[in-house]
């Protein structure tokens, strides 16, 4: 006999669950659409782009950040970044891009935003139970994770004691954050190097480490 528990699950069979609406799964959504793989997306944000929307509450990205990689060599195999964009593009070009790719292959109608994957659970055969932010729980065969890896910040631990603001890059914005302060960046890495030119722009006195 079936529990109440059980007939609160939704059995979507072979079905694959994407979770994440940014590069990464925007890229698995294509693929499986192409292979007519039945597949569900959940982004918890209220649009496509993950991390180069920054408006998307807990993005890393700051006003300045631009892609690394010129424009020829990003694009999406099939859907080149348009030419009249600079080599180099900002995060808001590059957010425009993903909406467009998300647009072209019809991708935003198997998506379902602003819903929240809270756990996922591995059954005994083989497949997926997640559950979602609006109360409900389904059932998958395969699981696609697009969550990116840089929305929690990693700070180090170190000894010694410092009174002032102490932040990660991941909380960091604007260059005029920094204005009037004394500023030290620590760490030379991508965020490390722009955030150390906005600090050299806008604060008192910028140092980097």
């Amino acid at each position: 006999m079936e529990s109440e528990q059980d007939a609160a699950i939704i059995d979507r069979g072979n079905a694959a669950c994407i979770i994440g609406a940014g590069p990464g799964g925007l890229s698995a959504a294509r693929a499986l659409k192409a292979k007519k793989i039945v597949y569900d997306q959940f982004e918890r944000h209220s649009d496509v782009g993950g991390i180069w929307d920054i408006t998307n509450v807990g993005t890393p990205m700051y006003d300045s950040a631009h892609f690394i990689s010129s424009r020829d060599l990003s694009g999406f195999v099939g859907f080149p970044m348009p030419k009249d964009l600079p080599e180099y593009p900002s995060h808001r070009q590059i957010a425009h891009y993903l909406r467009s790719f998300a647009a072209a292959f019809g991708l935003r109608e198997s998506i379902q935003f602003s819903t929240t994957v809270t756990r996922i659970d591995k059954e005994p055969d083989g497949h997926w139970s997640v559950s979602l932010s609006d109360g409900s729980t389904r059932r998958y065969r395969w699981i696609v994770l697009a969550t990116g890896t840089n929305w929690k910040p990693n700070l180090p631990s170190l000894r010694g004691e410092f009174n002032g603001e102490v932040r990660h890059s991941n909380s960091f914005q604007f260059g005029s954050e920094f204005h009037g302060k004394n500023v030290l960046v620590v760490g030379a890495g991508n965020s490390g190097a722009d955030i150390s030119c906005e600090a050299a722009i806008h604060a008192k006195a910028p140092l980097s480490a």
